[in-house]
């Protein structure tokens, strides 16, 4: 069988305006930290998105790849116990779930051949 396809999520935020009242040098300390909280969890790959330019309806988003759901959630609870979420300075509107190519590898769990990810 095909290996377990690697799980996506798109996480969309909308920032506060307290937080944009705040200095950019204070920023750029929540960022760090909040970097350092992503570097606990190597098994969930990150990209930090800004958004607010150019969407109404998030400021940011967020794109994690992984192969644990447990290993997504874990770091989501320590972003979420920090202050970027307890402020708040930040919230999620919406998170979207899906993985990479499920279809091929069902096939393939079948014994179809597909030749592949897009």
């Amino acid at each position: 069988m095909a290996d377990e396809p690697v799980t996506v999520a798109v996480v969309e935020l909308k920032v506060e305006a307290t937080y944009l009242q705040l200095s950019r040098e204070a920023r750029a300390a929540h960022w760090l930290a909040l970097q350092e909280i992503i570097a606990g969890h190597p098994k969930v790959s990150v990209v930090w998105h800004d958004a607010d330019a150019l969407s109404g309806e998030c400021s940011d988003f967020v794109i994690c790849h992984f192969q644990s759901l447990f290993d997504y959630h874990c770091m989501w609870e320590e972003i979420k116990d920090g202050p970027l979420f307890m402020t708040p300075y930040f919230h999620i509107t919406r998170v979207l779930i899906g993985m990479e190519n499920a279809f091929v590898a069902y096939d393939e769990a079948i014994g179809i051949e597909v030749g592949g990810s897009a």
